[in-house]
């Protein structure tokens, strides 16, 4: 992965949603792959690391394919655009008797008038024994059409998959079988194909634990694709070279669409498969001709977008639960890119200087959490940052207006420096509000707290009608702060469907070997709840005293062999060396903790859980 990749990855993941299952992305330039990314996983009950060779289902992006096997057909002198697609079809026919008027250009375009969707066959788990041609004739006889052929146009899956049967019938081979020999083998996109073609050797992504989603529906939405063969389709469109005629290229990119709506300007940008044909970004200059297409499933959300001024072709897929915006998101990689080469596309943004960059980009504290400012190109994303590893998305594209960085919802963020600190602010509604503060670098830790980093401390006083102990503050674990080892981090584990605050995470500065110091010094809400973890050893046992509760370090806990409640104030924990099938028995007032590897509580009696079988973790007698 080249230095541009891992930057348009790290931007790409501050726009995810805090679960998500897998997004990628490729852009091509000038012939070479200038950058390409996936982030996530393949979902499933795999769930392996994402990979750029992964696939994902392009849905409507198939039309462009769609499209081109007409055309193939157009320069074969097999079809021609404007005659009646009965003429190749003997089987169709309609209630409507209309339908005899249907063109290949009105499929291509959107203005066929046919009903919209056969939803039958557009998503399934298995293509075995399917006779879909017959059910797209069985459905489309029981119908009418919507307006004359060629009156308006409206997106219509049924017109692409009236071409993708002229094509078979036409070709006399599958549809699948016509596009690989006269589109994917030319292009040596070996990981583009239909659902039928699917072999395993690429993994196809699926959205969360979904089942794989297989389409029938091939013109209009079939095709499983990885971004950077996507994006070879691109460059073919820009390029064509030996493999298809220039000629038919520029018929697909003409204004195929109709409208009787003078405001509308969606309809008219339609071209052949593509969704619109001059694509126009209030924020971009990217020339003119700019193709677009979309696709969107039931699992995924994909662009597809050739830039002619810049010899360029983009891609990305995305699953639904990442909940990310793909066309803008696409784009501002791009135009990020671009900054790498000194080219700025922004037109009505501003560039944030890079001396603003470097002086307040960085890690901010909150009393909880660890907020990191990212400054690049026209753009302010804030994310949390947790030392696990963890990074979510806070505050998503905040746009520079030359002073202050502004939400879509009108809320603002800016910086301010009092007293050697800096600080971020925002304005929300007319009130400036304080919310944290950069961190600094401070002297070296000692050797007592470098030896503590990374240790286990579980709570032990908690009692049995505490609720904020079951969702944080269970455990807690010392931690370095990244790019600032001088600062700690009193990190208190959290359940993880804690929608509060999460992993609960406070920053301190050592004062003895023995003593932290909560530090920061935020006004309004930005420095309350400060941590000041104490650590003492008693028989041999380190224990610390931080956030009104006791902790012990789990490496000293005794094994679990059955033990039951005491009489106490002192938490009565032991490490599970075994599985646990059945609960010990609960007495009234009394409260049993169940905690995984990570010290979070994973059932609690007090809320009466269903209990399920734990083979590693801790059991606290309360």
């Amino acid at each position: 992965m080249n230095h541009l990749s891992e930057k348009l990855n790290g931007i790409l993941k501050m726009n995810l949603a805090k679960k998500y299952t897998s997004v990628s992305y490729a852009m091509l330039k000038n012939g070479e792959l200038l950058a390409a990314g996936a982030i996530g996983n393949s979902g499933g009950t795999g769930k392996k690391p994402s990979t750029i060779d992964d696939t994902y289902n392009v849905a409507s992006v198939s039309k462009i394919y769609c499209t081109l096997a007409v055309m193939k057909l157009v320069e074969q002198g097999k079809v021609s655009l404007d005659e009646p697609i009965v003429k190749y079809l003997p089987r169709f026919q309609m209630l409507d008797e209309r339908y005899r008027l249907i063109t290949l250009r009105h499929c291509l375009s959107h203005t066929s008038g046919l009903p919209g969707t056969q939803w039958k066959g557009f998503s399934v788990t298995d293509t075995t024994d399917a006779n879909y041609y017959d059910d797209v004739y069985d459905y489309l006889s029981y119908n009418h059409l919507k307006a004359n052929p060629g009156e308006y146009a409206v997106y219509c899956n049924d017109g692409f998959t009236m071409a993708e049967l002229v094509v078979a019938e036409v070709s006399g081979i599958r549809f699948s079988a016509f596009c690989e020999q006269y589109i994917m083998h030319p292009l040596s996109a070996t990981t583009t194909k239909f659902s039928e073609q699917l072999t395993g050797e690429n993994t196809l992504v699926s959205e969360g634990s979904k089942p794989a989603e297989l389409l029938l529906i091939q013109g209009a939405a079939g095709i499983t694709t990885s971004m950077p063969d996507l994006c070879k389709l691109g460059q073919m469109i820009l390029h064509p070279g030996e493999l298809f005629l220039q000629s038919s290229l520029e018929e697909m990119a003409k204004p195929h669409g109709v409208s009787f709506l003078t405001e509308d300007d969606r309809s008219t940008s339609f071209g052949l498969g593509w969704d619109n044909v001059n694509l126009k970004d209030p924020e971009y200059d990217l020339g003119e001709g700019v193709l677009q297409k979309g696709g969107n499933s039931f699992q995924f959300n994909t662009q597809f977008v050739v830039i002619p001024k810049f010899d360029a072709a983009l891609a990305i897929s995305a699953t639904h639960d990442c909940k990310c915006d793909v066309s803008e998101t696409i784009l501002r990689l791009f135009a990020t890119a671009l900054l790498e080469e000194g080219v700025n596309i922004y037109q009505k943004q501003k560039l944030i200087p890079q001396e603003m960059i470097e002086h307040y980009a960085g890690l901010y504290l909150l009393p909880s959490a660890i907020y990191r400012v990212h400054l690049y190109g026209t753009t302010c994303n804030i994310t949390h940052d947790t030392t696990r590893g963890e990074s979510e998305g806070i505050y998503k594209n905040l746009k520079f207006n030359g002073s202050v960085f502004e939400a879509a919802d009108g809320q603002t963020f800016y910086f301010s420096e009092s007293k050697d600190s800096v600080y971020l602010i925002t304005n929300l509604k007319g009130r400036r509000i304080p919310l944290a503060q950069k961190a600094v670098n401070y002297p070296a830790i000692s050797a007592a707290w470098e030896k503590r980093l990374g240790k286990q401390y579980i709570c032990i006083d908690a009692s049995p009608y505490d609720l904020v102990i079951r969702d944080i503050a269970t455990g807690l674990q010392v931690a370095q702060l990244k790019d600032h080892p001088g600062i700690l981090i009193a990190s208190l584990s959290a359940r993880d469907d804690s929608e509060i605050y999460g992993v609960f995470e406070g920053s301190f500065l050592p004062v003895t070997d023995e003593i932290g110091k909560g530090f920061i010094n935020t006004p309004a809400n930005g420095s309350r709840d400060l941590l000041s973890p104490c650590f003492e050893v008693k028989n041999g046992i380190e224990y610390c005293h931080v956030a009104s509760y006791l902790y012990r370090d789990v490496s000293t806990l005794p094994d679990y062999c059955g033990q039951g409640f005491h009489q106490g104030k002192i938490n009565q924990v032991y490490r599970l060396k075994e599985e646990l099938s059945s609960l010990p028995n609960i007495p009234n007032g009394r409260r049993l903790f169940l905690l995984n590897k990570e010290m979070s509580v994973i059932y609690d009696s007090l809320y009466k859980e269903s209990f399920k079988p734990i083979k590693e973790g801790y059991i606290s007698f309360i």
